[in-house]
């Protein structure tokens, strides 16, 4: 990321398949550097996250998140879905799934991670709704993809 501006790197599916919440979080799942009983753990924890309390930050946008030490760094996947999914009542069309890693410097990190999202989505949250492509969606974001991170239709 030298040269950028940019502080984030992110995955990203344009055209989410799954109509669940539990679903979602499998398919970006899926997206990150782990095994499958790793997978299992990491999304039991961000189902509990979400039953303490839904992470929809914004009408349309959820920022499902935890922190493991089944991650090294943070880790971030970005799903869209035109047609929303229930979160739990409310349909969230963009969610930004990260991992934040559990050392010492993990919860500043994670911390500053959300206000990066927020502050972002505060500035134009109908354009991260209505973006027309991923590129244009991370970049809103104040990501860039991951090599290879990025899923158009």
């Amino acid at each position: 990321m030298e040269g950028s501006s940019l502080k984030y790197s992110a995955h990203c599916v344009f055209d989410l398949k799954a109509c669940s919440r539990s679903d979602v979080l499998e398919e970006l799942l899926e997206l990150m550097p782990l095994n499958g009983n790793s997978r299992k753990l990491i999304h039991g924890a961000l189902e509990m996250r979400e039953q303490a309390g839904p992470t929809t930050i914004s009408p349309g946008i959820s920022i499902p998140h935890c922190r493991s030490i089944l991650v090294d760094d943070l880790t971030v996947v970005v799903g869209r879905s035109t047609a929303g999914v229930p979160w739990p009542e409310e349909r969230v069309k963009v969610m930004i799934l990260f991992i934040s890693p559990v050392k010492p410097d993990g919860p500043h990190e994670h911390l500053a991670f959300i206000s990066h999202v927020a502050s972002r989505i505060k500035k134009s949250a109908e354009a991260v709704l209505n973006a027309s492509s991923a590129e244009s969606l991370l970049e809103l974001l104040g990501m860039e993809p991951v090599l290879g991170g990025v899923d158009e239709p």
